[in-house]
């Protein structure tokens, strides 16, 4: 085990502190219950109780320092959580009438998108 590692807790779960996103993870779409200005990451487990799941690795579990992380989660919250996805999703619901789901989600991946471009990917 390295020694060296920063992490930070929430009290339940260790999230080691990493600069970009390793092979393999993604954004934990945790929504507000991650510690502020900090988005986490997870790896999910090779093996799903079932078609579809999402047991993740909870020992593995990672986070980035950045400025605007509640926004991405409140983005990513939707599913979508690689810039690519958003710009799709934006570019397929551009006429969604305000008031509406697809044009709350358009906005919050809008806002999202920026911070997303700052995030480094392996």
């Amino acid at each position: 085990m390295n020694e060296n590692k920063k992490t930070i807790t929430d009290g339940k779960d260790t999230f080691e502190l990493v600069d970009y996103v390793p092979l393999g993870y993604r954004i934990w779409n945790i929504g507000k219950n991650m510690i502020d200005g900090y988005l986490p990451l997870c790896r999910l487990s090779q093996s799903q109780p079932f078609e579809g799941g999402r047991n993740i690795e909870a020992d593995t579990l990672k986070a980035i320092k950045i400025e605007g992380a509640q926004t991405v989660l409140a983005a990513v919250g939707y599913g979508l959580a690689t810039v690519e996805e958003m710009e799709r999703y934006i570019n397929s619901h551009s006429n969604a009438k305000k008031g509406s789901l697809a044009y709350e989600r358009v906005q919050r991946m809008k806002a999202a998108l920026p911070i997303m471009k700052q995030i480094k990917w392996q």
